[in-house]
């Protein structure tokens, strides 16, 4: 491979799990946002003052997004998952993806590939908790152009659902396709992950919560 081919240190977070188990499942809760009262409304204006006060040093304001690390691939990632996909649920307090790369081609930087298992899962807050009320799982590939010094999502192309998975994942992964079955099959590193998620998006938008929780499962307490 080129030495533009690189692939993401996924591998860090499947080390991390083998240490802690979580046993999360994903998102249970169904579209329908409840209500919004006077303090939910106000930590969502919370979260937009934030985020208006995040550094315009970085490539991508992705800490808005819960993502930390300098690489402008994965913050265009974390950018568009919540940008756009996150239209495909009803609204609510705040939406944070969990984001796995499997691979990067930056070959072209006009058409930068970037491989990867892709979720979003959207949260009501409610006194100290996110509760989770909808979410899906997008893996596929993102394609991405140059947009001054980060990039911008042009295009995904979603592996199909059903019997066709397979197929179609070998199709869209090529050569990574082992890897991405790594990925995909380790729910251990992805709660990790998101877990991890989770806890920089609070730290980075000020928010006043101290766990996580899906549907019919116990909290999940965030990092100090």
């Amino acid at each position: 491979m080129e030495e533009f081919m690189r692939k993401k240190k996924w591998m860090a977070a499947l080390t991390i799990s083998t240490v802690m188990v979580l046993g999360l499942s994903a998102c249970g809760g169904s579209g329908a946002a409840p209500e919004e009262d006077a303090g939910s409304q106000a930590v969502t204006e919370q979260v937009s003052e934030a985020a208006d006060e995040v550094s315009e040093e970085a490539v991508v304001d992705a800490t808005a997004y819960g993502y930390g690390g300098s690489d402008p691939v994965e913050a265009a990632a974390y950018q568009y998952m919540v940008e756009e996909m996150s239209k495909n649920y009803d609204e609510a307090d705040v939406s944070i993806p969990t984001v796995t790369i499997v691979a990067e081609d930056l070959t072209n930087e006009n058409d930068v590939v970037c491989y990867g298992d892709f979720w979003i899962d959207n949260y009501n807050i409610e006194g100290d908790t996110l509760k989770c009320v909808s979410g899906g799982n997008y893996p596929g590939v993102m394609h991405m152009k140059k947009d001054g010094d980060g990039y911008v999502v042009s295009q995904m192309d979603l592996v199909a659902d059903g019997g066709d998975f397979d197929q179609s994942a070998k199709e869209l992964f090529g050569d990574y396709y082992d890897d991405f079955m790594t990925v995909y099959s380790d729910s251990d590193a992805r709660d990790e992950l998101r877990r991890i998620t989770v806890t920089d998006y609070v730290h980075f938008n000020g928010l006043s919560v101290t766990q996580f929780q899906d549907e019919g499962w116990d909290p999940i307490e965030l990092y100090q």
